[in-house]
């Protein structure tokens, strides 16, 4: 992609912390990172990582906790089942198991004791991301809390709730996309904005005028091929304060609250892309007064 003067907010590119060799080559048995974005990556970020899980995993990562929310996803490849998982997930929060089979975003607040995360079934490959409010993925040790712990199922999302104005758009979404699945505060108290979806077909005519949000955004597209996961599999193209930014890589794109951005352009799509956008807020809310 040409250097530009917004080019440094798209990250195509594999940039992760320094991890341990051991953590590595183990991670690498049963996973295949896509993609990680912080604020080392991109200046004032917060944190995001994508990636492939590819093979069962009998003992995930050890329960702990965060000072800040976090998001947890795990997503069928399969566009034309999107629900079906294609395996099963198995994740703690605060010492209740739940066992994933359907596509599903998991809230975790800040403060909540989650995993261990097993890969218990992987029948084919799965997209998993997790993203924390924070400019680092900070890791701490769980909590002790002798309380009585009530159920978290509700932490759990793997039915879509839309917003009324989303459903409002839904037939004309639909002709190029299908959406997945909704998080924010009305569907789990507390909760920041996620939405997921795949793009279907190519569309000129996508209706997202220039906007800006009051809070940092990333918006992710990435391609459906486990064993080629930077290929896109299509073009899209997207405006970055009035530049036009063309991506053919899958991407992680981070928006700074106030940056304004859009139109969106689905200029190819060759196979089913999978996208997101995350916006560190209750609800999903944009301004287009005076970004024309």
């Amino acid at each position: 992609m040409p250097e530009s003067k917004y080019s440094k907010y798209i990250v195509t590119e594999l940039k992760t912390p320094d991890f341990p060799a051991e953590a590595i080559a183990r991670y690498n048995t049963f996973a295949r990172r896509i993609l990680w974005v912080d604020k080392n990556v991109v200046p004032e970020a917060f944190q995001m990582n994508c990636s492939w899980y590819l093979k069962r995993l009998e003992k995930g990562p050890a329960e702990h906790t965060h000072d800040v929310d976090e998001i947890i996803g795990f997503f069928s490849n399969d566009s034309n089942n999107p629900n079906d998982l294609g395996g099963e997930v198995e994740i703690w929060l605060e010492g209740g198991k739940h066992i994933i089979t359907k596509s599903a975003l998991v809230f975790v607040p800040a403060g909540m004791n989650h995993c261990p995360l097993n890969l218990n079934r992987v029948d084919r490959p799965i997209f998993h991301f997790s993203v924390v409010t924070a400019g680092e993925y900070i890791i701490k040790e769980p909590k002790e809390n002798k309380i009585p712990k009530p159920d978290y199922s509700q932490y759990v999302v793997t039915e879509l709730k839309e917003p009324e104005e989303r459903k409002k758009i839904a037939p004309v979404y639909s002709k190029y996309a299908q959406r997945i699945l909704w998080m924010d505060t009305d569907v789990v108290p507390g909760a920041f904005n996620l939405n997921a979806s795949w793009y279907l077909k190519a569309s000129m005519t996508i209706d997202d005028k220039p906007h800006t949000h009051d809070y940092d955004e990333i918006i992710g597209f990435f391609g459906n091929d486990a064993k080629n996961p930077s290929d896109l599999g299509g073009e899209v193209e997207i405006w970055l304060e009035g530049e036009k930014q063309i991506i053919n890589k899958s991407a992680m794109i981070f928006v700074p609250a106030g940056m304004r951005h859009c139109p969106l352009i689905l200029r190819r799509v060759d196979r089913p892309i999978f996208h997101f956008t995350v916006v560190i807020a209750p609800r999903y809310v944009k301004h287009e007064k005076g970004t024309a």
